[in-house]
């Protein structure tokens, strides 16, 4: 099974155990998304992000110049929950 494969059955999966109304409101929202050309301004594979500075798990601020100065940095971002 491709990659492609695998995550399409796996949205079906996710998808067949929420509402039609809360599948509306999550499909409207990507769409909004989609249309605003967000993707137009976002960072591409090989772009330098800008340094930055987050609270770690203890809400203690890190900065990734910091992290970068240990070895490569790898930042994950979370959407929460719908």
């Amino acid at each position: 099974m491709t990659l492609k494969e695998e995550l399409a059955a796996l949205k079906a999966r996710l998808e067949a155990r929420r509402s039609p109304e809360a599948l509306e409101i999550m499909h409207r929202a990507v769409d909004d998304l989609r249309r605003s050309n967000v993707l137009d301004r976002t960072l591409k594979v090989g772009d330098r992000a800008p340094a930055f500075t987050l609270p770690n798990a203890d809400e203690k601020p890190v900065s990734s110049e910091a992290l970068l100065a240990r070895g490569p940095l790898v930042v994950t971002f979370y959407r929460g929950r719908w």
